[in-house]
């Protein structure tokens, strides 16, 4: 089989597929879910040497699999990561998950009480079952679990800020303005410059206006060669995963910023490749809310 796949943060080697001819009753199913060269030859399931890319390491055939024959090892992918699939009693009916979803408020107003490790656990056990592209996975995520875990990351954070700031000044902005679209004069000048003042204006009065004195952030950053778009859906699945256990979230779209320090990746041991996408605070929340909101998307168009 080949033995080399689709590129991701850890390489390019394949996965490798094996399959226990004793147990296999031939029923076809892991060849019709594989994506990538698994068929039915010479009276065996086999790997077939002329598909296009060798196994990305998927699991998908292990999964489905009615006798377990199939076992994939490889790309960080192992029989042990296989679990029984919950019962249909177990999984949230339609209605509990979107009163889940519904209750789910931005939440920028912490109580004191910290974050239990287990319950940090379990956010993450439960986040890392996002679908997040090619596997295995190029999410990274960094825990900062405690107020002055917090506070150190905020400090590092504001620092850079206001070495940008001179970046953001009206004059600066002018001269820019030639080279860069409307849309995105208008949000330096509109958004970002004024933040920036706010976070700095904050920090003098002795307030936290970058991470509302939050006692958990979970920092997300992604490897080059896979969609940003992976590490969002994590951190939403992290962010209802939260509130499934009783906390607030809210997340921060200005820590991506600091993408751009090699300081501050260097010391939170984020990969100088990998790109810093999304913060998401975490903590019981201090307020509680008593109504739910029915947002709508901008347009839906049925074809």
């Amino acid at each position: 089989m080949k033995d080399k796949t689709f590129k991701t943060g850890i390489g390019d080697m394949a996965a490798i597929p094996t399959i226990d001819a004793k147990t296999c009753d031939l029923c076809g199913w892991c060849v019709k879910v594989c994506g990538t060269g698994l068929k039915i030859r010479d009276g065996a399931v086999r790997f077939d040497d002329d598909a296009f890319v060798g196994c990305i390491g998927c699991g998908l055939c292990m999964a489905v699999c009615p006798t377990g024959s199939i076992t994939v090892t490889g790309r960080k992918m192992s029989p042990e990561m296989r679990l029984p699939m919950p019962a249909n009693d177990a999984i949230a009916t339609p209605d509990q998950l979107e009163s889940l979803l519904l209750r789910r408020r931005s939440i920028r107003l912490f109580a004191e009480k910290e974050v239990e490790k287990p319950v940090v656990d379990a956010i993450l056990r439960m986040a890392s079952t996002a679908p997040m592209g090619i596997p295995p996975s190029d999410v990274g995520v960094i825990v900062f679990r405690g107020r002055d875990k917090v506070n150190e990351l905020r400090t590092d954070a504001l620092d850079y800020f206001q070495h940008l700031s001179r970046y953001f000044n009206r004059g600066v902005l002018l001269l820019m303005r030639p080279f860069v679209k409307k849309v995105s004069y208008e949000m330096l000048r509109d958004f970002v410059r004024p933040v920036l003042k706010e976070y700095a204006k904050g920090e003098a009065e002795g307030s936290d206006t970058l991470f509302y004195d939050c006692p958990l952030l979970l920092l997300f950053h992604v490897s080059q060669y896979a969609d940003p778009a992976d590490s969002y859906i994590a951190a939403t699945y992290a962010m209802i995963a939260a509130e499934s256990l009783g906390l607030g979230t809210c997340m921060n779209g200005m820590i991506p910023v600091i993408d751009y320090s090699r300081k501050i990746k260097r010391k939170y041991g984020i990969p100088k490749s990998n790109r810093v996408t999304l913060g998401i605070m975490i903590g019981y929340p201090a307020v509680k809310y008593q109504r739910a909101l029915r947002r709508e998307f901008a347009s839906v168009v049925y074809r």
